[in-house]
């Protein structure tokens, strides 16, 4: 696309007599050239964002879709890693493949940061309401 692009720059940096055609009935061909690139580099862009949207959707469909935020996931992974039933030694790693396979309510990706920030420092709201669903599930 870069190419055509640049052609489509040379081209029109061509000097070409006013009015001159192939026939008279057609644009010059300067002109019908234009045109073909940017009709081409249409076609591409399209292709590329089309290509882009499927696969988008694609990595959506394979996530996890919970109906918590982000703060209760972050506190619950928390709690599995203090109670040793994952062992992994580094949280980051772990953090960041939470984020890539979990979607919330309100965000189809988590990021890293927000994953990490709400992991290591839950506040007291969220604790609560975590326990209280804990106690929940014991009673279940």
């Amino acid at each position: 696309m870069i190419a055509l692009k640049f052609e489509q720059k040379n081209i029109n940096w061509l000097f070409t007599r006013l009015n001159c055609s192939f026939t008279v009935s057609m644009p010059s061909l300067k002109e019908q050239t234009i045109g073909w690139i940017e009709e081409e580099i249409i076609f591409l862009e399209n292709e590329n964002t089309l290509a882009k949207s499927i696969e988008s959707k694609a990595q959506n469909e394979n996530k996890i879709h919970i109906s918590w935020f982000v703060v209760k996931l972050a506190l619950l992974i928390k709690l599995i890693v203090i109670d040793k039933i994952i062992i992994n030694r580094a949280v980051a790693p772990m953090l960041r493949i939470a984020a890539k396979i979990f979607t919330t309510l309100r965000k189809e990706d988590i990021s890293f940061g927000s994953m990490e920030t709400k992991y290591h420092a839950p506040d007291k709201n969220t604790i609560n309401a975590v326990k209280d669903m804990l106690f929940k599930w014991i009673n279940f």
